[in-house]
């Protein structure tokens, strides 16, 4: 598998609420529209006081499928969403090595 990982620290001044209801209601739909998807995690810390607030995964088939979505309009509206509502954002291209089953 190859995925698109997300490192999100919410913007100085927003509730951890307020951030996690924007991750997951006004955030995650634009991630749902993306071409190719095959899986969708969203992991929010469990407490407001961490270095960062949540890990995203997005899962596709191929590279390529990986390395084109940013390139399509639903890649770009998600990017624009995450880095203006993020005070953080690192975003990874990865590949998937699974160690234990």
């Amino acid at each position: 598998m190859f995925k698109v990982i997300g490192i999100i620290k919410r913007p100085a001044g927003m509730d951890f609420d307020a951030f996690k209801h924007w991750w997951l209601t006004e955030h995650a739909p634009k991630v749902r529209a993306w071409p190719g998807l095959v899986r969708y995690s969203i992991n929010l810390a469990t407490t407001p006081d961490q270095a960062f607030d949540g890990v995203a995964e997005v899962w596709f088939e191929s590279r390529a499928a990986m390395e084109s979505v940013f390139d399509t309009p639903a890649g770009q509206r998600a990017r624009e969403s995450a880095t203006a509502s993020a005070s953080s954002i690192a975003i990874l291209m990865t590949e998937e090595h699974r160690i234990v089953e």
